[in-house]
């Protein structure tokens, strides 16, 4: 199919988190989003393809957004896949329909994330609905290895070389376990797209992400006051 000349379809290397917003931009047209910006401060809009497709059935077929596509992933399930789920259905009923055995046995050995492995949420429980930004159900097992207790910041500067942001993520450990909240917005903790790479490959297995969240709460609390 021939595509039209304004059109251009660009291929990125599989490299996590090459699909957030601001490194999209980056990447495929050069521009920077500034800081508390939006892509559109630089004329730039970013949608997903699910976004696109319910903004076409609003405004064509005047559907409302009642269903999406998830996609459940994990070990040990016999459906795995790509689904179009009604929003409101709970995921216990997803569960079922994905696992043939039974909840109770699935949920005692696996952790449940609505999101990826690495930006999802874990859920207590499976009384919880898919809602409109819920983007895939994901089953971990529980701890396949013995995790290793958490230790003092070595500053060994591995958080820094994987940000994609080019953040220092030491520092907000260091000013997060002192509740310095005001320390960490001077390092621009707002500018965290909370991908979790500091935290994946962290030496001492500090809990940076939950950190780097009560910080940027703070951040976004003080800028209203």
């Amino acid at each position: 199919m021939d595509s039209p000349s304004s059109l251009e379809i660009v291929s990125l290397k599989t490299k996590y988190p090459q699909g957030a917003e601001k490194m999209l931009i980056k990447k495929i047209t050069n521009r920077e989003v500034p800081e508390k910006g939006l892509p559109l401060d630089v004329g730039v809009v970013v949608l997903n393809v699910g976004t696109v497709l319910a903004i076409y059935e609003a405004v064509a077929e005047d559907l409302p957004l009642i269903q999406r596509v998830v996609t459940i992933s994990g070990e040990n399930l016999s459906r795995e896949g790509n689904y179009l789920v009604r929003i409101g259905t709970p995921f216990k009923d997803i569960i079922q329909y994905c696992f043939s055995g039974e909840e109770k046995e699935l949920l005692e050995r696996y952790e449940l994330k609505m999101g990826g492995p690495m930006m999802g949420v874990f859920q207590v429980n499976s009384d919880s609905a898919l809602i409109k930004g819920t983007t895939g159900l994901t089953f971990l097992k529980k701890y396949p290895i013995e995790a290793s207790p958490e230790r003092d910041c070595i500053r060994c500067g591995r958080c820094v070389e994987v940000c994609p942001m080019e953040l220092y993520p030491l520092y907000y450990a260091f000013y997060g376990k002192r509740k310095e909240w005001e320390k960490a917005k001077e390092y621009k903790v707002e500018n965290c797209i909370e991908c979790g790479c500091c935290e994946f490959i962290c030496s001492s297995k500090i809990s940076l992400l939950s950190l780097i969240k009560k910080e940027k709460q703070y951040a976004s609390n003080s800028n209203k006051t």
